[in-house]
């Protein structure tokens, strides 16, 4: 198998967005702040670091438009947090098959 440089996320009919693999030490931090412990309290964290990381990880952005028009690179923050989280979610946290309906 050989490992890709990129992961391939199919969005809508025709849009892709293509984030670049982690490295260990951002992996880990994405880990991290998932789920915190403090003071023997549990924080559930998941979305914000999937939007975070999501954020740190795309590389291209291709086909993709909202009422503004076209998103770009520069334009990222125009794709919904939500959208985001689910994008890493299937990305890095499923073995699924990767694309995301409109």
């Amino acid at each position: 198998m050989k490992l890709e440089q990129g992961i391939e996320v199919k969005v809508g009919d025709d849009g892709l967005i293509v984030l670049r693999e982690p490295t260990d030490q951002e992996w880990n931090e994405f880990e991290k702040a998932r789920y915190q412990v403090r003071r023997n309290k549990f924080k559930d964290n998941a979305s914000r670091a999937r939007i975070d990381f999501f954020d740190k990880l795309v590389i291209r952005i291709e086909k993709i438009e909202d009422d503004q028009g076209p998103i770009t690179l520069e334009t990222k923050e125009r794709i919904p947090n939500r959208k985001k989280a689910q994008i890493v979610f299937q990305a890095f946290e499923t073995n699924d098959e990767i694309e995301i309906k409109n």
